[in-house]
């Protein structure tokens, strides 16, 4: 059980951010010479809404420094991404600092996903009864959500968020977050290449892990 006098741990998806704020605010966001500022200023953005909405609060940005041997299991995992943009590229250098700016740590462990270390810093976390908010645009998070950990989910644009609890988890997919992965199996996974069953989509999903 969390502590309700120790500060919420955010735990944030860096490159799961990164993308969302590139592909969500316009290209036209530049310097005066010309260099895009996209993907910083709405990465920037959502640490400020944090800052905002939450005060000085610990927070790590994890990012991706492999695929967890992922390709190992399924040559096919992932393999429709291309490699970042340009513009993306261009800007991606200048993110780390930026999360050094605001006095947070940056993570990222050789070989492993952001969304596994991110998994095993909230199991670490909540077994010392520290609470925990996973901050991502990625659905298999959801099943980390428990007691002490919940997921604040980015949308439309970048600082549109909402927090996802274990009820709200249940009301939104019909299931409880413990089975998202089986959830995600049968129905496909298109960001991750995960192709599913044929003609199951969420709700034949849902209704057969009930």
């Amino acid at each position: 059980m969390s502590d309700p006098d120790l500060r919420e741990l955010f735990l944030i998806d860096g490159n799961s951010l990164a993308y969302r704020a590139f592909f969500a605010l316009p290209e036209s966001n530049a310097t005066s010479d010309g260099k895009p500022t996209n993907a910083i200023f709405g990465f920037a953005s959502m640490l400020v809404k944090i800052l905002t909405d939450y005060g000085a609060v610990p927070t790590v940005v994890v990012w991706d420094a492999g695929l967890s041997g992922r390709k190992e299991i399924s040559a096919d995992y992932k393999a429709q991404r291309s490699s970042r943009p340009d513009l993306l590229k261009e800007q991606w250098p200048h993110l780390a600092p930026l999360v050094d700016a605001f006095g947070y740590t940056n993570v990222s462990v050789e070989g492993y996903e952001a969304d596994d270390v991110i998994a095993t810093l909230a199991a670490q976390a909540k077994a010392r009864g520290v609470p925990v908010m996973v901050v991502t645009g990625d659905r298999d998070a959801y099943q980390l959500v428990g007691e002490g950990v919940r997921i604040m989910s980015t949308s439309r644009g970048v600082t549109d968020t909402k927090v996802y609890d274990r009820q709200a988890v249940i009301d939104r997919y019909g299931i409880e977050p413990e089975i998202i992965p089986d959830f995600i199996g049968l129905k496909g996974d298109t960001s991750d290449n995960i192709p599913g069953v044929p003609g199951i989509g969420d709700k034949t999903a849902a209704d057969l892990l009930q």
